[in-house]
């Protein structure tokens, strides 16, 4: 008998092709359904709605409310890139190979083959319009603006966390309706960001120097993903600073905190890190899952890039690696355009002066969408203490296997009827956790059951490590090239064997990654493509980035010496 996972969705027919592409950064994890009915359903409504105010939506596109654009197979989040190819084939001058380069990067997706009603001639002039007010961008978006009073209001609806059992479930019911503005406001920044990346991209490919287009983007300035690292630094200069709360972080990150408490040599450290987490304490690895740790509930994430941070003895602020961006982008913009017809030129021109805008915008909207998430965290954390100390699971992730609506209220009442349930589902989350789900889905017939996919993970040969003199090949992401040792890193708070000047070597990258990017010489992802959280923080900062170099994590040895180049997108393994 297979065993299903608790939440499955069905392969709509007429948008067929799913990919764990890009999605695969913000959803690296199975999804529980507490995050699956309370954040991944009102995504999907926020997503449509986006794509309805750019022009992209048609009437006819969908048959039922069903999640299409975002699907759940075999436990893990997928994307439809069926239909986000139609903002290449319904945006005027786009494509579906532009989309696929812009979000997915990796793999050999199944090709695009025309269809009677992809294209829409009045879906064509509404994104035209949206578009051209984009391109002629000149400050920031207003999405921007509206994304941040969205946050900073629900921040304020909820409730004291020693309210009532019922009115803290109350609240965490009311997430949706607030995270639907914000997540739409992303969407539409996200969209607009790739159009305008794209063309960019565009214009370089038909330069023949597809790389240059890292040069054209480069650091866009205030970008909120990167922001993390240098306020993070700030600290960590001062820290070196101050010789007993030094002396601490020499004798280990963890119980830190509590060695330091109460210390008045550390009242300064702990005001700058109580600010850092005041400002920033929202983010933290799998960060769209209401159940993940946050640099707030966990400390340690933060503490743990600080100290590595701490120990480098040469400046690490991105201006010293920044210095010459602004001439390589004036020198690529100068080859790509003697390339262009006028036309193409006029339109090339205006992306270059928006992108930075625009780049700013999509991450700034999706620091304030996930920061939406957090007073739902903190209640929804508060009420896992209440149950554990009833006799319920203490494990946050454990209990998100309840339904938020069915299950979780009955369980804050009887906390033992429900500890069978959430072990027998626990051993499912582990056993889909260890499993490698599918780039690609085609069809209801592709949706493998878990013992398929235990099966083919069992199967698997052994990868073979890259020798001296291999070249590993990826997509370019940001400028540059680097020599260092590559340190493996699965998970950021694992880090301990990372030092400044060395190559970070991750499966993927979200934002509780983004302190470590830092004192790092280059980074190398195994999945990732143009608009990938990975590459527009590594411009910030001006580190040298490949992505979707696959199996790197494998491939790549502990402590070799490599060398990274950002344009080209290559990883070469040295003596």
């Amino acid at each position: 008998m297979p065993t299903p996972w608790i939440i499955e969705g069905n392969i709509d027919s007429r948008w067929p092709i799913n990919t764990r592409g890009n999605v695969g950064e913000v959803y690296p994890e199975v999804v529980t359904p507490l995050s699956y009915k309370l954040g991944v359903l009102p995504g999907e409504k926020a997503w449509r709605e986006a794509y309805r105010v750019l022009g992209l939506l048609k009437s006819d596109d969908f048959s039922s409310s069903e999640p299409v654009i975002i699907g759940l197979y075999g436990g893990y989040v997928y994307l439809n890139l069926s239909y986000l190819r139609m903002m290449g084939v319904r945006a005027p001058g786009s494509s579906a190979e532009a989309i696929d380069v812009s979000f997915f990067g990796e793999g050999d997706p199944p090709k695009y083959v025309p269809r009677k009603g992809d294209k829409s001639f009045l879906s064509a002039l509404k994104i035209f319009k949206v578009v051209l007010n984009a391109l002629n961008a000149k400050k920031l978006p207003k999405v921007v603006a509206e994304s941040f009073e969205i946050a900073s209001h629900y921040e304020t609806l909820r409730p004291p966390l020693d309210a009532s059992d019922e009115e803290l479930i109350e609240f965490l019911h009311s997430f949706p309706d607030a995270f639907f503005p914000a997540f739409r406001n992303h969407m539409l920044s996200s969209a607009l960001a790739a159009v305008v990346s794209g063309t960019l991209a565009d214009a370089s490919a038909a330069a023949g120097e597809p790389g240059l287009v890292t040069h054209l983007v480069g650091a866009s300035g205030d970008v909120h993903s990167a922001q993390y690292s240098n306020d993070l630094y700030q600290i960590a200069k001062k820290v070196k600073e101050m010789p007993v709360v030094n002396s601490e972080f020499d004798a280990g990150v963890e119980g830190l905190l509590e060695r330091l408490e109460g210390r008045s040599e550390a009242k300064e450290f702990f005001e700058l890190f109580e600010d850092f987490v005041n400002e920033h304490g929202h983010r933290g690895p799998n960060d769209w899952e209401i159940s993940s740790r946050t640099w707030e509930n966990s400390p340690e994430l933060a503490l743990m890039a600080l100290d590595r941070m701490r120990i480098a003895e040469y400046d690490l602020s991105p201006s010293v690696r920044l210095q010459d961006n602004e001439s390589k982008r004036l020198e690529a913009a100068k080859k790509v355009r003697s390339h262009l017809g006028l036309k193409e030129r006029l339109q090339f021109d205006k992306a270059l002066k928006s992108a930075p805008f625009w780049a700013q915008a999509r991450e700034a909207t999706r620091d304030r969408a996930v920061r939406v998430n957090l007073p739902a965290k903190q209640v929804y954390r508060e009420l896992v203490r209440r149950a554990a100390e009833r006799g319920g699971h203490p494990d946050p992730v454990r209990v998100a296997l309840l339904d938020p609506y069915s299950e979780l209220p009955e369980y804050l009442k009887n906390p033992d009827a429900y500890i069978s349930i959430i072990e027998e589902r626990g051993k499912l989350f582990d056993r889909f956790s260890e499993v490698t789900p599918p780039f690609f889905i085609s069809s209801q017939e592709e949706v493998l059951t878990l013992e398929e996919l235990e099966e083919i993970q069992n199967s698997l040969d052994i990868v073979q490590p890259a020798r001296s003199g291999d070249v590993l090949t990826g997509n370019a992401g940001s400028s540059g090239k680097a020599k260092g040792r590559a340190r493996i890193v699965m998970d950021p708070a694992d880090a301990l064997n990372f030092e400044p000047g060395d190559v970070l070597i991750a499966p993927f990258t979200d934002p509780a990654w983004t302190p470590l990017f830092l004192p790092a010489a280059a980074v190398v992802v195994n999945v990732g493509a143009l608009m990938s959280h990975a590459i527009i923080v590594s411009r910030e900062l001006g580190i040298p980035c490949v992505v979707a170099v696959e199996g790197a994590t494998e491939k790549i040895q502990e402590g070799s010496m490599i060398e990274v180049d950002g344009t080209a997108g290559t990883v070469k393994l040295l003596d």
